[in-house]
């Protein structure tokens, strides 16, 4: 097991160490070799991520799937039933599909039942979702394997861009820094062994940047990761606000945990003007994926995790363009194996050629976000809050950011941040614009206000859905 698993219960502390105590430790932490930070299988994850063979990554893949079952079948108690069959010999399709398709409720009302009987106590580590959840999701990671893993695939898609582990990052990912809630705290801490500067999650607004920037430029910043939304906000405000000295300084940016439409995308390489990656994963470590610098679609680590499209009856989706839910099976968690999880996201596969770089890699034409992210009609429909994508009027050029809540069906608030008011004929066309968009089945009452609230962790939701009950299900009682 790596020291970053053993130490994993330390982070927080060495995070809001003093920069006195931090920087030497760190600098001494960050010249171990690989082997003893992230344990003895990073070197192969590091390997396997950068496999080009599609012959040699089909095999693995089938491979790794195959033995991901069998030892659920074996170990997890949830799945003790389906020993009673003979499946060594079975196709491997046919095996997966004896497996339930799972929600996240259903490991919370019986997570002991998913754990495998085979690692015990000291070969698992807890952990626990993050984000805007009422009640965490806790689960296990097997330590020493799953973030040894993730680490590893981080490190490949971050050379897709000439990242290294000598420049240094600007992160606006939601890490608290300590004391940034007093009005003279700091709001920025440099982290020596990932050579990142984090900033307050808390302070992300534009009256904020400024400072932001002098803290990049101080740095020696060179790349920046974050929030789609965040990095998004960053790039607007410098786009009225030019700082070339810092802009001409970046030559990559990651976009992770947040959906980035094309627009978002679009105005941060036209700031930046250089590559800008978009990341698809979660805290699960059940599938990862990532843009290209010259591709934005989504291509999907084969080695990672096993994944596959359902619709609403969880019936498969083969056939591209059509969205459905993304459906993942991770490997290199013996732990607690996720199998056949519903992620809740929304996808769909590409009907355009693969990367000529990442050949035998599935394919994700876009990600839409989540599958609670829609509007509920008057008449029950569900409208897809990616439906409001796209082009948009000029008039949306006077709006920071957006954000949409519900309560009952036919009515939606949509909040617009503006640090001044909005001229009535701007109000007008964005008034139209989603009367078109919502297709007359959604009255949308727009609201102005200076500053749309955040998670703990930096996040903006962009939807506040409290109905969450299907549409069928509404339309039964009326």
């Amino acid at each position: 097991m790596g020291i970053e698993d053993w130490g994993y219960r330390w982070l927080k502390r060495y995070m809001d160490a003093p920069q006195w105590v931090k920087e030497p430790l760190g600098r001494l932490y960050s010249l171990l070799p690989d082997r003893w930070r992230h344990g003895k299988d990073f070197a192969r994850f590091r390997d396997e991520a950068s496999l080009a063979d599609p012959a040699e990554i089909q095999r693995l893949s089938e491979s790794r799937l195959r033995e991901t079952l069998m030892w659920a079948i074996q170990t997890v108690p949830a799945y003790a039933a389906l020993a009673a069959q003979l499946l060594i010999d079975m196709p491997l399709s046919e095996l997966l599909a004896l497996f339930p398709l799972m929600t996240k409720l259903d490991y919370k009302r019986n997570p002991e039942a998913y754990l495998s009987t085979a690692c015990g106590e000291a070969e698992r580590l807890p952990m626990q979702t993050s984000g805007s959840v009422a009640e965490p999701f806790k689960f296990a990671l097997q330590k020493g394997v799953t973030r040894s893993k993730e680490s590893a695939y981080i490190e490949a898609f971050s050379r897709r861009i000439g990242l290294t582990r000598q420049d240094v990052v600007l992160s606006l990912r939601g890490r608290n820094i300590r004391g940034a809630a007093a009005d003279t705290g700091p709001l920025h801490s440099y982290e020596p062994i990932k050579q990142m500067l984090w900033v307050s999650p808390n302070h992300l607004d534009a009256a904020y940047m400024p400072g932001h920037v002098d803290a990049a430029i101080k740095y020696g910043v060179s790349f920046i990761q974050g929030y789609s939304s965040a990095v998004y906000e960053l790039a607007r405000w410098l786009e009225f606000n030019p700082v070339p000295r810092f802009t001409q300084a970046v030559r990559g940016v990651q976009l992770f945990s947040e959906s980035a439409d094309e627009g978002m995308v679009a105005l941060i390489e036209k700031v930046f003007d250089c590559p800008v990656l978009v990341h698809y994963g979660h805290s699960e470590r059940s599938v990862m994926a990532g843009s290209m610098p010259d591709d934005h679609r989504y291509f999907v680590w084969p080695l990672y995790g096993h994944v596959e499209l359902v619709d609403e009856a969880g019936q498969p989706i083969t056939e591209p363009g059509v969205q459905g839910e993304v459906v993942a099976t991770g490997f290199d968690n013996k732990a607690m194996p996720f199998i056949r999880y519903r992620t809740g996201d929304l996808a769909m596969w590409s009907d355009r050629a693969p990367h000529p770089a990442l050949p035998g890699y599935p394919v994700l034409e876009r990600i839409d976000g989540r599958s609670n992210d829609y509007f509920v009609a008057r008449d029950g429909r569900r409208i897809p809050v990616a439906s409001l994508g796209g082009l948009r009027p000029p008039a949306f050029l006077k709006v920071e950011a957006t954000q949409y809540e519900q309560h009952e069906p036919g009515r939606i608030t949509v909040r617009l941040q503006s640090a001044e008011p909005l001229d009535p004929a701007v109000l007008a066309v964005i008034d139209d614009y989603f009367r078109t968009k919502l297709l007359g089945l959604v009255d949308a009452e727009l609201q102005v206000v200076p500053h749309i609230e955040r998670t703990a962790r930096g996040k903006r939701r962009l939807m506040i859905q409290h109905l969450t009950e299907r549409p069928a299900e509404t339309l039964a009682r009326n």
